[in-house]
């Protein structure tokens, strides 16, 4: 015996709506990035840092000094103790994202800083990084 109408209906609206819900939106890819920074940052992981936090730009402007894992560990972030990031505000305006954050750690001054990120092929990554 088939089903209703409105049954066969209701379940596919379901089902639509159901494939939508898995979608990250813009802005919680933008913050999973930035979970991801200060997760490197506390771990001192700076492989992760360079080859899948930054942008290929900011790693190149890095790189022109050092190695990027090797002045990540020589900079205000290798000194960080128990460093955290909270999260402020987010704008994310096409292929461009600005994040207001506050970093903190256990041995430094806690900063208002601004985040600039990029998307780029792997995802979103950070570009620039700005004190104010």
């Amino acid at each position: 015996m088939p089903a209703p109408r409105h049954l066969t209906t209701l379940v596919l609206v379901s089902a639509i709506a159901a494939s939508g819900c898995g979608r990250e939106s813009e802005e919680e890819k933008v913050r999973a990035k930035l979970d991801e920074f200060a997760s490197a940052t506390a771990k001192k992981d700076y492989d992760t840092i360079c080859d899948d936090v930054f942008s290929e730009k900011l790693v190149e402007q890095v790189k022109r000094t050092l190695p990027c894992e090797v002045a990540l560990k020589q900079s205000d972030l290798g000194a960080a103790k128990s460093p955290k990031l909270d999260i402020k505000r987010i704008r994310v305006d096409g292929k461009r994202a600005t994040a207001d954050v506050t970093s903190s750690a256990a041995n430094q001054r806690p900063s208002k800083d601004t985040v600039q990120l990029v998307q780029e092929a792997g995802g979103w990554r950070i570009i620039a990084l700005s004190s104010s």
